[in-house]
């Protein structure tokens, strides 16, 4: 039962203002220090990342140069981050076993993440990283208080997201995509399967803008 790596760093970054993903960090592309972290896993057999088709020759190099043997494709994203991971399944030949969904704008995953993650997945199935919401949550309209919201069952969601493989592609199969899909858990909820926590970490931040550059710069000096 083989385990593979789907690096989805196909977005256009408009809040960002640039395609985050390829900006250099300590003199490295963003991407890869996720594709690194994947690359030293023992248990991730391949990886694929899926980038934007005029990009794909430059990051085939980076990879060589890298020296990320575990990268055996990479190919172009779609209109949608959905799009982009259906893409990337259609690389992976195996009809068995866990596929790991990871967003490249998160650059500070850990080995520990990976292995809590595939550990719980080959038990449930389809498996999240999650950390509880901390404030206090308020619905707001027009710039008006409605209603506090009880956090105790909120929580934020993170990549990497962890699936069976068969799980994950009888749910694209089934589902309407004509839905937009935040991220692939919701696939799953929209058919009604059964999607698990596994606590995720604070210090995995997402970059969105150029604030968070400056926060992940830090973190990884």
């Amino acid at each position: 039962m083989g385990i593979h790596a789907i690096v989805v760093a196909a977005g256009t970054g408009r809040r960002f203002g640039g395609k985050k993903q390829f900006f250099l960090v300590h003199g490295r592309p963003l991407f890869l220090y996720a594709a690194d972290v994947l690359q030293l896993h023992e248990k991730v057999d391949t990886i694929t990342l899926v980038v934007p088709k005029r990009k794909i020759k430059t990051i085939r190099k980076i990879i060589k140069n890298f020296g990320l043997s575990k990268v055996g494709s990479v190919v172009a994203g779609g209109k949608r981050r959905q799009d982009s991971v259906v893409n990337g399944l259609r690389t992976v030949r195996s009809e068995s076993g866990i596929v790991i969904i990871h967003d490249a704008a998160r650059p500070l995953i850990t080995k520990a993440m990976i292995t809590k993650g595939i550990i719980m997945c080959r038990k449930y199935k389809a498996v999240i990283l999650a950390v509880r919401v901390s404030d206090t949550v308020k619905r707001v309209i027009k710039r008006r208080v409605q209603d506090t919201i009880p956090r105790e069952d909120l929580f934020l969601v993170q990549t990497p997201q962890f699936f069976n493989l068969r799980t994950i592609r009888k749910a694209v199969r089934s589902a309407d995509f004509r839905i937009e899909y935040t991220d692939e858990a919701a696939i799953l909820e929209s058919l009604g399967e059964s999607v698990y926590i596994c606590q995720g970490d604070r210090n995995n931040i997402k970059v969105t803008d150029r604030k968070d550059l400056k926060t992940i710069e830090k973190l990884l000096a």
